[in-house]
């Protein structure tokens, strides 16, 4: 999986009923040796030599793929999903550009609703869009994403220090004013 460089990490247990006859009296050493050893080494060696042997005292125990029952997990910072034999990862990681989107389109559904309440008919394109009260960081990437938010409102412009009056809404339990013209 490293190799591939998949944001995924190995899951692997011994199957005790396959193994049982294989360790017969060294099953907790063997048991131990297992817990010890890195999965990655144990999916590499069964990969290239089609085995893994362990060193249980002074026995030597080779157990083949059939052995185990591999699966995986994944890494940190990452989900998955798998349907059939399609498996898809995806990060979990929020980075500023997504958010920015986010806080746009959450700002545009508002200011819509806000412009669909106000009667006005959806194909003009008004002066502008008033919006107020944000936090410093969620203002700072209204302010980047203007043009796309202006875009998305049918307005001219956008502004974000003063309006004529105000609605009162809420994004994310942050509480902010609103107006369209």
């Amino acid at each position: 999986m490293e190799s591939l460089k998949l944001p995924a990490r190995p899951v692997i247990e011994m199957d005790r009923k396959k193994i049982g006859p294989k360790a017969k009296q060294h099953m907790g050493a063997l048991l131990a040796a297992f817990a010890n050893t890195k999965p990655e080494q144990i999916v590499e060696s069964l990969h290239s030599q089609k085995y893994h042997v362990f060193d249980v005292g002074a026995e030597k125990i080779t157990l083949d793929l059939d052995d185990f029952i591999i699966g995986f997990d994944a890494k940190d910072g990452y989900a998955y999903s798998q349907r059939d034999s399609l498996i898809v990862f995806i990060s979990t990681s929020r980075n500023r550009e997504m958010m920015a989107r986010g806080l746009v389109k959450d700002l545009a559904r508002r200011l819509q609703t806000l412009r669909k309440e106000q009667g006005y008919n959806p194909t003009d394109v008004l002066s502008c869009a008033h919006v107020l009260d944000l936090d410093p960081e969620s203002l700072e990437m209204a302010k980047e994403k203007s043009k796309d938010l202006a875009f998305l409102v049918r307005v001219k412009t956008v502004d974000f220090d003063s309006a004529p009056q105000t609605k009162d809404d809420d994004i994310d339990g942050q509480k902010i004013r609103i107006w369209i013209e």
